[in-house]
């Protein structure tokens, strides 16, 4: 965002430069009928990320807010513990849990299902996707979700 804001080419900024920093608010809006992820600030679209979504519509539809931010988060299947090194931990690199319990954004050792219905009711990203989500959105990001 920093970049983009101040049309710089590289990933270098010099002592004594002047930045633009954004101090708005992000929202995130997901539209699961298409598997896309708006990063927005308030109406103005700036980030679209292809996502993928519950298989059966079992992406709750609504307004959620991000509650937790997990890195290399574990995987609570059926009451079993996956740890985050494990090749069976589907949530990838990154947790956004929603305050609607066992429901959030996240990563994923499957990128090739990534614009697909196939999860169990999260929002699943690429990781390099979610890693750039997880360092913009603080707590209490606004997530709405729509058919």
């Amino acid at each position: 965002m920093i970049r983009r804001s101040n049309n710089l080419k590289g990933d270098t900024i010099h002592v004594g430069q002047k930045l633009r920093v954004w101090q708005g608010n992000f929202n995130v809006f997901v539209d699961k009928s298409q598997n896309v992820l708006m990063l927005k600030d308030g109406d103005e679209v700036l980030k679209v990320y292809r996502v993928s979504t519950g298989e059966n519509n079992s992406t709750p539809a609504g307004k959620f807010k991000i509650a937790s931010k997990l890195v290399d988060p574990v995987w609570f299947n059926r009451g079993v513990v996956v740890p985050p090194d494990s090749p069976q931990n589907v949530l990838g690199s990154r947790w956004l849990g929603f305050d609607m319990p066992g429901y959030g954004i996240h990563g994923t050792i499957e990128p090739e299902t990534i614009g697909q219905q196939v999860t169990a009711g999260c929002v699943r990203m690429n990781n390099r996707d979610v890693e750039e989500l997880y360092s913009l959105l603080p707590l209490g990001t606004e997530v709405v979700i729509v058919d």
